[in-house]
């Protein structure tokens, strides 16, 4: 038995340095922040801690991580990108250890399983390091998972305030892990239930209490923005496009990836159904851990997704990080405790895991974060003082404003008066205008006429088709929702330019280097006028 644990400790010890290796090659080659991230780092760093609460509101996370970026910047390590990016590489670091910390206490052994799912998805990699709450909270989430279960093993005040001081950071890292800390508690809850102790399953529930009275102070800021902006991003609950985001997290190199994730949730939620059945209790740590990750799990992937629906938001490949860090290191501690005649098998499992999906991933952790740093450099070297530059989407102008520093004037489509983070209110008013554009399109007209430049941030082309009329919100088709708006706003831009300019021609194309899709963008040049 030595011989089996030291060699899953020497082959988990081997999983985590290649998963190391995968977030320093990420760190190295990742480059400028993307929107997401410059946004968050622009909050974190308002020259006043209750400016930065103000506008909060602007974000997706509560207050812990733009308090987190605050002080790394205050520390002096907040003046480069690669400065900030160490902090990602660090989270990375840290949710590794979280892994061993639920290994350790969970099931006394090396985290196989976990890592085997863990190591060598890219997903991780790239968006648990990015500077967003989602590294942060995953981290944070984990640390619950195996203090909640200390508590549960051995009830004792000091570990209940653990565990309690564990979820209320996590909840204040990301608004989406309370419903995991719910979870976490009802699993905590239904062990000591099962052994007949009503006290100590709601001791176990208790736990998450103050987590959840620390929202208290987010209710005017989630009643503000469900009253003003937060519509223009609600599009319902899509299945099959969270399905697609999901398949996407759990394989973002390679579609088979997605089957070991699922048959092993499914043969772990199967182990806790066992024991339910059973006519013991589980009065065994190991029976009792299995039966605590199984629940976990399960109670997780239920309250997650009925959270999701209830937003009614489009989901992204991020949102799941919290959701598939507690579903991996439930499926290790329940496999791990109602199968350990298995043991040898993890090994193998988890090696073939890795070594299937580390070359996908090793490539792709080439990839950058943003071509925007680029664009903007090129911009301020060729852009004239008489130039215009138009940035589209109009998100896009928050990295935009990052890193340029050209003399020529530029503005979004639709111009907004702030480009620190994502403006949902300034871009409301423009929706409810009857011609939000107008100011745009004399600015051109008038930068042309006068045999100046006009630089496009973000096309891909320009068509001299006529695109549709807008009304003012929510009279159209999409109602609030602010895709539609955006993406003809910038055809309606377009055309104007197709059909008033007399040339143009691409200064830079999107890259063609590995470029994170969401912010890979393109540079066409435009001169000369000529009227319709």
């Amino acid at each position: 038995m030595k011989i089996l644990q030291r060699t899953e400790f020497l082959v988990g010890a081997a999983l985590t340095l290649a998963a190391v290796w995968l977030h320093l090659v990420f760190l190295n080659h990742a480059g400028g922040l993307w929107r997401d991230e410059c946004g968050i780092v622009r909050t974190a760093v308002l020259p006043t801690f209750q400016e930065m609460w103000s506008y909060l509101g602007d974000e997706t996370c509560p207050l812990l991580f733009p308090a987190l970026m605050r002080g790394w910047s205050a520390m002096g390590f907040g003046g480069t990108d690669y400065g900030l990016r160490v902090c990602g590489f660090l989270i990375g670091a840290m949710l590794l250890g979280a892994v061993w910390l639920n290994g350790r206490v969970l099931t006394r052994t090396a985290p196989l399983v976990s890592l085997g799912l863990l190591a060598a998805n890219l997903t991780f990699v790239r968006w648990e390091d990015s500077l967003r709450a989602y590294g942060a909270g995953s981290v944070l989430m984990l640390v619950t998972v195996a203090l909640v279960w200390r508590f549960v093993q051995s009830p004792r005040l000091g570990r209940w305030l653990a565990a309690a001081v564990a979820a209320l950071l996590s909840a204040q890292c990301l608004f989406q892990n309370s419903f995991l800390i719910l979870a976490v508690c009802l699993a905590g809850g239904a062990v000591w239930l099962w052994r007949e102790d009503a006290w100590r399953s709601a001791a176990a529930l208790a736990i998450g209490v103050p987590a959840a009275a620390a929202y208290l102070p987010y209710l005017k800021m989630i009643h503000d923005r469900h009253t003003g902006w937060s519509m223009l991003c609600h599009t319902g609950f899509l299945p099959g496009f969270a399905w697609q985001n999901l398949s996407a997290a759990l394989a973002p190199t390679a579609a088979w990836m997605k089957w070991p994730w699922l048959g092993l949730s499914l043969l772990a939620a199967a182990g806790g159904l066992k024991i339910l059945r059973s006519a013991q209790s589980p009065r065994d740590d190991e029976t009792a851990v299995a039966l605590f990750a199984a629940a976990a799990m399960i109670a997780g992937a239920g309250s997650f997704f009925v959270g999701l629906y209830f937003l009614g938001l489009p989901t992204e490949v991020w949102y799941f990080l919290p959701l598939l860090t507690l579903a991996a290191v439930c499926i290790d501690a329940a496999l791990t405790s109602s199968a350990r005649r298995w043991r040898a098998l993890r090994l193998i499992c988890a090696c073939l895991l890795v070594g299937a999906a580390f070359p996908g991933a090793f490539a792709r952790a080439h990839c950058r974060q943003t071509n925007m740093d680029l664009v903007a450099a090129e911009l301020s070297r060729r852009a004239r003082p008489d130039d215009l530059v138009l940035v589209h989407p109009w998100y896009n102008g928050i990295s935009f404003e990052r890193y340029y520093s050209g003399a020529a004037p530029w503005t979004t489509v639709p111009a907004l008066q702030d480009h620190r983070f994502h403006r949902y209110d300034l871009l409301k008013i423009k929706m409810l205008m009857e011609h939000p554009l107008q100011p745009v399109l004399e600015q051109i007209a008038s930068t042309l006429a006068a045999g100046h430049r006009v630089w496009l941030v973000g096309w891909t082309g320009l068509d001299r088709t006529p695109p549709p009329e807008l009304r003012p919100a929510p009279h159209n088709p999409w109602g609030w929702f602010d895709e539609p708006y955006s993406r003809i706003w910038g055809a309606q831009v377009g055309y104007f330019i197709a059909t008033h300019a007399g040339h143009g021609e691409p200064a830079m194309g999107p890259s063609a280097a590995c470029v994170n899709p969401f912010e890979n963008v393109s540079l066409i040049l435009i001169a000369g006028w000529r009227r319709k």
